[in-house]
């Protein structure tokens, strides 16, 4: 990942720009960039005049395929001849920056959010296991992009928050980051400076000014990274109130509180019922039983993905049936017990 591709994005936008626009400010990185860009299939409608190069143009078409870019303001001047190719619109793509960015910045990668400027890409866990979002933001170029920068940190909290560069934050800005506990990375001047001194690179800001009261209860224990997926993930019911969460190349045990109840809604019977019967159903929508075993069930979820922070939901849904993604299963001891203890 090249600091330049950041310096390009600023310049262009990432709504979609002509592919000599983006060779032109890329130069002798293009290659390395190349990946990180996708057509549109658009033509664009303005290029950067290659003879000055602070002036555009507004490109047009020349015979059945080929095009020219022309000065709307200064008619004297001769059109310049450009390809199909040159025209054509590219767009950044986000997963394979998000990819590129995790170990070069670093954070653990995941494809959490697919829409809108300002996306998670992925994870920090600190030392204590606090989970934390890292956001990626991408202005379109566009005179609102601020606007839209305002309100979709106004809606984030406890977060770290990549920008392209530091020219967007402003005083406005700051007071988001005090007030909603935010940390903010510049990639242009972080890439540039590792660039220059490998040695250099420092992990992310993993906690801000946190607001008080959020965040989940339990720290996660399973480690995001690697692009780790749910069905990857295996949880054995344990006795003595405890779980054991595994994922290539780790293992860790989550105990609950000695004094619990282990009901049938309670989080370790729920997980006792689903690797019984390999799914969960709550009770019919009328029932005087749904409302509180459905919150129960939420209960259990968020529990989950506090536990192993990935994204996506840890269940499908299907014909009524919450399906888990994971694999789940009881301890042979725990199995031979509860046969012992079943009437036949």
């Amino acid at each position: 990942m090249k600091a330049s591709f950041w310096k390009a994005l600023e310049a262009l936008g990432a709504s979609g720009s002509a592919l000599c626009d983006w060779k032109h400010h890329l130069d002798d990185d293009w290659d390395a960039c190349a990946r990180f860009l996708k057509p549109t299939g658009r033509t664009a409608f303005s290029v950067i005049d290659p003879r000055q190069p602070k002036r555009r143009l507004t490109v047009g078409v020349d015979g059945d395929e080929d095009f020219v870019g022309y000065g709307e303001d200064e008619p004297s001047l001769p059109p310049v001849p450009f390809s199909a190719g040159d025209v054509a619109e590219f767009s950044p793509q986000w997963n394979p920056i998000a990819q590129a960015l995790a170990p070069a910045v670093p954070f653990d990668h995941g494809a959490w959010e697919t829409e809108g400027q300002m996306r998670r890409i992925g994870s920090l866990q600190d030392k204590f296991g606090h989970v934390r979002p890292v956001l990626l933001f991408l202005p379109g170029g566009h005179l609102g992009d601020y606007t839209v920068l305002l309100r979709s940190l106004s809606a984030r909290t406890d977060s770290t928050v990549l920008f392209p560069s530091g020219r967007w934050l402003t005083a406005d800005i700051e007071n988001l980051r005090e007030r909603n506990g935010l940390s903010f990375v510049n990639i242009a001047e972080r890439l540039a400076q590792f660039e220059a001194d490998p040695a250099s690179r420092v992990p992310l800001p993993a906690a801000g000014g946190r607001p008080s009261g959020s965040g989940p209860a339990v720290r996660a224990l399973i480690h995001a990274g690697n692009d780790l997926t749910w069905n990857q993930v295996r949880i054995e019911v344990n006795g003595s109130k405890m779980i054991l969460l595994k994922a290539p190349g780790q293992e860790r045990e989550f105990h609950f509180p000695p004094n619990v109840q282990v009901t049938a809604d309670h989080a370790l019977g729920m997980l006792m019922r689903l690797a019984a019967d390999g799914e969960w159903r709550n009770p019919p929508l009328g029932s005087l039983e749904y409302e509180r075993v459905s919150r129960a069930f939420r209960r259990l979820r968020q529990l989950l993905q506090a536990l192993v922070p990935l994204p996506g939901d840890p269940f499908s849904k299907l014909h009524g049936a919450f399906i888990p993604l994971f694999q789940i299963r009881l301890h042979p001891g725990l199995e031979a017990e509860i046969c012992r203890r079943t009437p036949r």
